[in-house]
């Protein structure tokens, strides 16, 4: 059983409200508890602040708001997401994260460094769907921050290497974000450091000093009610005092194996997450009785590793965005099949590499990314140059069949795919699986191409050919404690766990298994991180 600490004696400090993470959600909460007038703390496991946000596009998903050239009504998104979850989400909550959005963006603009841009053109994930946006207007990307301003802290954000590839947004995807900087910023950052940036700008201005290197362990109760909560330090452990409660904002689980092999859904063979994720909140709301929710579900994403590639000791994993749509390459399976809409968003990829036969096992686990010289030599592939030299990892081969030899591919499968695929794209279409029919798909494609087909549509006609590993993946796990429409966490018996809120990653994901659109993950995590902040520094609802 949990420790109780009943006497404020026994605490080495207290607060109003302790966050424990500094991510997207964690800031916002504790932004907003700040302002509200509670003192707080912050508390982050890293030796930087921001998790997966700060290597994120930074983007957030508002689906009903006044900022757009054209209205886009609450009944339009709760349509669109409805048509997309698959009758996995509580349409309550979704609901309260449509009409709080707004305000969200407000709030974090009026007491932060934080300035939110609309994505134009940016359309929404499944944008054919009932209430879906082709022309985009709903996701919303943060204005370049000066790190200048932030003094000692301006090294303290948490990023990636400086390659081709973080979460997703590489430095062209960036550019295709229109996340420019103005002449004037001293050191200017975009993307999810710049959200990052701006939230911790408002962190600080409002007197609340995160505390990196310090992992929360166990929350600590009296009775029911949430107390406080011990964090292990370098420096020792220590015991804060919690007056009005704990937010969760710890991250998912996606990097802890047991939890990964326990509840998701199936494979999940590498995170492109920092990797702090390992599922600390949940496992605190769990031993206080906490009702879960969403706990097979993640924010998937086709992945590639690279051989010998690690990240702070672990392999790391890469998501692939632009390779995989851009014209002259697809993606097959073991049988030289392909098996899903390359040019498609990422989330919803899951269900093909998900897909199991009973004798066979995950037909399409492992598949490869096939391409041609000429996609080579116009676009360039992970990393490589346009024109460059092909790695060793990429399979190069003079013939499909050697190709399909090479790496373990069934030859007469790959010839009769390639051969249906080149005659289809003769004709511009894909009757197979629907690639360069949405706005969705020409978005990453070339853009030098006159029509929507044509931006993804290629045929693959050129020796050398090339092979490389792609299997599924995700930015983060979806999974956790379930909350009310103010992020108080529930207990399994029905009731609230008084003391304790859960916002971001960290809560089970609202949307179910929608997906929205770019900023999907970014604005349910904002919301319910204003929400609890809110309820934990007032004690009343946002909308009371």
């Amino acid at each position: 059983m949990p420790e109780q600490w009943d006497s404020v004696g026994q605490w080495d400090s207290a607060v109003d409200v302790v966050v424990l993470g500094s991510g997207a959600a964690g800031l916002t909460a504790a932004l907003t508890a700040a302002v509200r007038g509670a003192s707080v703390a912050v508390y982050e496991k890293a030796d930087t602040v921001g998790g997966t946000s700060a290597v994120s596009g930074g983007i957030a998903w508002i689906p009903a708001h006044d900022r757009a050239a054209e209205p886009l009504p609450v009944e339009d998104a709760m349509a669109y997401l409805r048509a997309q979850s698959h009758g996995v989400m509580d349409e309550a909550l979704v609901r309260t994260f449509v009409e709080t959005g707004p305000a969200m963006l407000d709030f974090v603009e009026a007491h932060s460094a934080v300035r939110f841009a609309i994505a134009d053109g940016f359309p929404d994930y499944k944008p054919e769907l009932p209430g879906g946006r082709p022309g985009g207007g709903r996701s919303l990307g943060p204005a370049a921050v000066d790190l200048a301003s932030l003094g000692q802290w301006r090294e303290r954000i948490t990023t990636f290497p400086a390659d081709w590839s973080n979460v997703g947004f590489d430095a062209e995807t960036r550019a295709r974000l229109k996340a420019t900087i103005g002449d004037d910023a001293e050191d200017p950052c975009v993307a999810g450091a710049a959200l990052i940036a701006g939230l911790l700008r408002g962190v600080l201005d409002h007197g609340v000093t995160p505390v990196t290197g310090a992992r929360a362990v166990e929350l600590l109760a009296d009775g029911r009610v949430i107390t406080g909560v011990r964090i292990a330090t370098a420096a020792g452990e220590l015991r804060v005092r919690a007056r009005n409660g704990v937010v969760l904002a710890t991250g998912g689980f996606e990097w802890d194996e047991t939890l990964v092999q326990t509840y998701l859904r199936g494979p999940m063979r590498g995170p492109v997450s920092p990797p702090g994720n390992t599922g600390d909140g949940l496992r605190m709301a769990m031993a206080h009785g906490a009702e879960l929710g969403t706990m097979s579900e993640a924010w998937w994403v086709p992945v590639v590793r690279i051989p010998g590639d690690t990240i702070a000791g672990h392999p790391r994993s890469r998501s692939v965005r632009l390779e995989r749509t851009r014209p002259r390459s697809i993606m097959v399976n073991r049988a030289g099949r392909r098996f899903v809409n390359e040019a498609g968003e990422y989330n919803s990829m899951a269900g093909a590499f998900h897909y199991l036969d009973p004798a066979h096992g995950y037909v399409n686990d492992p598949a490869w990314m096939v391409f041609d010289a000429i996609h080579l030599r116009r676009y360039g592939f992970l990393g490589v140059e346009p024109g460059g030299e092909a790695p060793d990892w990429f399979n190069e081969s003079a013939s499909l069949r050697a190709l399909a030899d090479t790496v373990g591919i069934d030859p007469d499968g790959l010839s009769a795919t390639v051969d249906r695929w080149n005659r289809n794209v003769e004709r511009g279409a894909d009757p197979d699986y629907g690639r360069g029919a949405s706005a969705y798909d020409g978005y990453w494609g070339d853009q030098d191409a006159d029509t929507l087909a044509g931006k993804t549509l290629g045929p693959l006609t050129t020796a050398p050919y090339f092979a490389v590993p792609v299997t599924v993946g995700a930015m983060g796990t979806k999974g956790g404690p379930r909350t009310d429409r103010d992020g108080r966490v529930r207990h399994v018996d029905g009731s609230l766990i008084p003391g304790l809120f859960a916002a971001g990653n960290a809560m089970a994901g609202v949307t179910g298994r929608a997906y929205g659109g770019a900023g999907g993950t970014i604005g349910p995590a904002m919301v319910w991180g204003l929400r609890a902040g809110h309820t934990a520094a007032t004690g009343k609802s946002l909308d009371s």
